[in-house]
């Protein structure tokens, strides 16, 4: 059955990695004769209009407290106060953020969020305007219990001041829609729990390609020469960046191979990169990805996916968040290695990783097979035809 044209707000908080899908479900929507709305921090604004997207500015540009946010995870904050000290500068924005969205989705056919956005589910509770939550992993929970207690009690009260029930977790379990969820996973990589309720779906990752970018002409010819080892820790903050470039440069001389290093949030640079090692910024993962002989990277749930497709075999580096359950996964699935955890990071030992990864014939035909299969998933599609049925089904329900 055909579907009218909607219009959709898609919206999210976070790095790269959590408003990439997003970005990947508006293009495909835009596509297919809807109008698709990117409501993000400002911060997002030339990166999602490059991809001739409307978008609308949510809140102040929190982009330093997020950074700020990712260095202190590394130091894994347990306590319930810590973790309320460390998130209070940027819920202190949910006032605003909220009014903004409500104003964004006042002609709206559907609300498309992701769980780090808590003014959606508000506003579907208060309007009973469709929602579609997107989550990039189904773990379950929101992390440690005193993570659970600390962001409640800096979202609940907002949420109180609407007559709105208290939740416990917030940013992950209570921030799922009660109509639609898609989760942004392969099946490949882990199968969806068989006590899901029917409207939880994974139809497979979502991923945006940019079709008009080009490598310079540096990068195409550096990696024309042969697969580059690939380090990327992509929106991750790092306290000593200097520190962290030269344990790198120390690691691909102990591998003694080829290397692209990626800048990324850190902003990883050299004066004088040694002999066969090239620092970029930004390239997209689709491009750089398939060409690299192994990737070294945080184990993010975005980049994790994109490493995943590309079927290459990787090393992991977790930092901190979902980061080391993905790379649990990874290794079961024998695409990589044992990770490092950030902490524990020495030259000697990544070498020693990147060299395993490199020797091991089994890591590379099990990254091979697991690229196949996901390539093969078309999850935007069945991400698409999902959010229409949802919204035709409202529609006849009013």
């Amino acid at each position: 059955m055909a579907t009218a044209p909607m219009r959709a707000v898609l919206t999210n908080f976070g790095t790269t990695g959590s408003v990439y899908p997003f970005l990947a479900l508006a293009a495909e929507l835009q596509g297919h004769g809807h109008r698709a709305t990117v409501a993000l921090s400002p911060f997002f604004r030339t990166w999602v209009e490059h991809f001739g997207l409307e978008f609308v500015p949510l809140g102040p540009d929190l982009r330093h407290l997020q950074q700020a946010i990712n260095e202190a995870m590394l130091d894994l904050p347990d306590s319930e106060e810590e973790i309320r000290t460390l998130f209070a500068p940027l819920f202190s924005a949910l006032p605003e953020v909220f009014e903004a969205l409500r104003e964004v989705c006042r002609a709206a056919d559907v609300l498309i969020t992701g769980p780090w956005q808590p003014a959606s589910l508000m506003i579907h509770e208060l309007t009973s305007l469709p929602l579609v939550t997107i989550q990039n992993s189904h773990f379950g929970g929101g992390g440690i219990p005193a993570f659970q207690r600390a962001t409640a009690s800096l979202i609940n009260p907002f949420r109180a001041q609407f007559g709105l029930r208290r939740l416990k977790d917030p940013l992950t379990t209570d921030a799922n829609s009660p109509q639609l969820v898609i989760y942004n996973m392969s099946r490949s990589v882990r199968p969806p729990a068989s006590t899901w309720p029917s409207h939880y779906q994974m139809p497979g990752y979502l991923f945006l390609d940019d079709e008009h970018w080009r490598p310079a002409p540096e990068l195409e010819q550096f990696v024309a020469a042969g697969p580059p080892v690939v380090f990327t820790f992509g929106s991750m903050g790092h306290q000593d960046p200097a520190r962290l470039i030269d344990l790198l440069f120390q690691a691909i001389g102990l591998v003694g191979c080829r290397a692209v290093i990626q800048q990324g949030w850190s902003g990883l640079a050299a004066q004088q990169p040694p002999d066969k090692v090239l620092v970029t910024d930004f390239v997209p993962h689709e491009w750089l990805f398939p060409r690299a002989a192994c990737i070294v990277h945080h184990g993010g749930a975005g980049t994790a996916a994109s490493v995943f497709r590309s079927g290459v075999p990787s090393v992991f580096v977790p930092h901190c968040f979902d980061h080391p359950i993905w790379a649990q996964l990874a290794l079961g699935l024998g695409c990589a290695g044992p990770p490092i955890p950030y902490l524990s990071l020495s030259a000697e030992r990544l070498a020693e990783a990147v060299r395993a990864t490199l020797d091991s014939a089994t890591c590379g035909e099990a990254a091979a097979t697991l690229g196949r299969r996901i390539r093969a998933e078309h999850g935007l599609a069945r991400a698409r035809h999902l959010v229409e049925a949802l919204v035709r089904t409202m529609s006849v329900g009013d």
